[in-house]
């Protein structure tokens, strides 16, 4: 009974860190969010996404996203409409389903305490509390893979688990597409070392079962690559499609071919593309294990980040190393299991560039799993020491955190939510009536789908105006209402706003500052300008 209030008060914990304030920390939803929750509100209301399709499998607004997390989205956005928790709320789940998973991963590998402290981990985990409040499909997909891995493990007692574990590993085919990549690696090195070769005696029908299942998700999956395009946005990122890398390496290449002294047909073995492009995938990996990534900045991108801090603590120096002592003596099998996983995850994200929280995250179960082992040892110890000062340096840490995700982030870095665009869309709103014309510039970032999703337009407008824009002038523009979304170019505006002799209202990016006889610029949440007005015809 103490453990499971303990658990209880563990899970109330990371719900409590992963909701608190998470309308207005994030500040605002960012591109991504916003084409997901308008494609899953779109599916709810309409049975279509924003583009008319009908329940597709892959989503061109999101260059190729799969469908996964917009699915299951679905159920937040009918709940809380187009809005934060809407677009957040399946990863908030998520994150406290992984905290529930862990404990029941590691509860019955080794035992409850061990699953208890993993637990607790978990919903502290500075990693995960950042991923778990913003909408991030790769949140999602981890939840998936571990939920699909302690299915597994259920499955050597229920064999009918295996059809269950299936269909978690086949839907995260269609969630993320690094995952992808890691569920190729990841589900051989299950079989090998969990055990499944054990219950072929009575459990092959459900094993064979789920691998039907498995195959028939993933070659669904594979279809809506040539189908749907489903991989563009890993085709458009990866290294090898990076046009300034490919040009470094070339003019490197050619520099180094011109002053190498030995022979050309050596030369050439020495330098050239393969080797160069090794060197960047290995940089990129080895990055996935550096101090700086894991315990110092993280991978500093504010979005998936936002306390720009490492993605682990600075005690999980010591309690890994505890860790994996404890396996090397105990439970070396596991231990193997453990760094094969920790070797082969950054693998996926290196192809593509330096470490990425959200790429990155499928190092963080074991990881976490590492961290609880050590951290058990400390517990166990006779004098309360060494479990003091490892909570005392937990609490600075964490503290810090909190007030630089909560109080100092949602200011600092609001831009990198499109905090402008959410800005120029509730001004659009509110002063609707009182201009003939209210323009807002696809030069703020993400405003055309900004303004549908704040606005709360009806899908089936939303559908209508992506496939029907209109002209105005020789501008393009769509339409809702009297609000137009489009590119009027800089050096114009003063001429297509003066011709129009109506009330107008322009809401623009700070680039347009120069082109403009007059204007007001406005203050965004950290008091410096983010983005400008002008009116006409008053």
């Amino acid at each position: 009974m103490k453990k499971k209030l303990i658990l209880i008060l563990i899970l109330a914990l990371g719900i409590l860190l992963r909701t608190i304030f998470v309308n207005s920390s994030p500040p605002s939803l960012y591109g991504d969010e916003l084409t997901i929750t308008l494609d899953a509100y779109s599916i709810f209301k309409t049975g279509h996404d924003q583009l008319g399709n009908f329940l597709p499998l892959t989503f061109p607004m999101g260059a190729g996203r799969p469908a996964g997390y917009v699915y299951f989205t679905i159920p937040f956005v009918a709940i809380f409409g187009p809005a934060a928790l809407g677009a957040r709320g399946l990863s908030i789940l998520s994150g406290i389903g992984l905290i529930l998973l862990i404990y029941l991963a590691l509860k019955k590998t080794f035992s409850e305490r061990v699953g208890i402290i993993a637990a607790a981990l978990y919903a502290v985990s500075l990693w995960d509390i950042s991923l778990s409040r913003g909408g991030f499909e790769a949140h999602f997909a981890l939840f998936l893979v571990i939920l699909g891995l302690y299915l597994f493990l259920e499955a050597k007692e229920k064999p009918i688990f295996y059809l269950f574990s299936a269909i978690s590993f086949g839907l995260t085919f269609h969630t993320y597409p690094t995952y992808k990549l890691n569920l190729l690696w990841f589900l051989p090195l299950l079989f090998i070392f969990g055990g499944a070769k054990t219950t072929l005696d009575y459990g092959k029908n459900y094993l064979f079962g789920g691998l039907i299942i498995l195959l028939i998700l993933g070659i669904l999956s594979l279809s809506q690559t040539f189908v749907g395009g489903s991989e563009t946005r890993f085709l458009n990122i990866n290294v090898f499609s990076q046009v300034k890398l490919k040009s470094n390496i070339e003019e490197k290449i050619n520099f180094e071919r011109t002053i190498n002294k030995l022979p050309n047909n050596i030369t050439r073995f020495f330098h050239n593309k393969p080797v160069e492009y090794i060197k960047v995938i290995g940089e990129n990996y080895l990055q996935n294990f550096s101090m700086d990534f894991l315990f110092i900045h993280g991978d500093r991108n504010p979005r998936h980040n936002m306390a720009t801090m490492g993605e682990l603590y600075f005690m999980e120096i010591i309690l890994i190393p505890l860790g994996m002592l404890y396996l090397w003596n105990k439970y070396r099998k596991i231990l193997m299991f453990l760094i094969i996983w920790l070797i082969l995850a950054p693998i996926s994200t290196a192809i593509v560039g330096l470490p990425h929280a959200l790429r990155s995250s499928f190092m963080l179960p074991p990881l976490i799993t590492l961290s609880a082992l050590g951290l058990s040892i400390i517990i166990r110890q006779k004098t309360l020491i060494p479990l003091f000062i490892t909570s005392i340096f937990f609490v600075i840490q964490v503290t810090f955190f909190l007030q630089k995700l909560l109080f100092l982030a949602p200011y600092e870095y609001n831009s990198f939510w499109s905090y402008p665009a959410k800005l120029g869309s509730e001004l659009a709103i509110q002063n609707k009536d009182k201009y003939d014309y209210i323009f807002l510039s696809d030069r703020l970032d993400s405003v055309e789908f900004a303004y549908p999703v704040y606005a709360r337009v009806d899908p089936k407008d939303i559908i209508d105006r992506n496939n029907n824009k209109i002209n105005l002038g020789k501008y393009t523009f769509k339409k809702f209402g009297n609000v137009y979304i489009g590119n009027i170019p800089n050096q114009e505006i003063d001429n297509f706003l003066d011709n129009l002799r109506a009330r107008v209202l322009y809401l623009g990016d700070l680039t347009d500052l120069k082109y403009l006889k007059s204007y007001e610029t406005i203050n965004g949440v950290d008091n410096t300008d983010s983005l400008l007005l002008t009116k006409r015809n008053l």
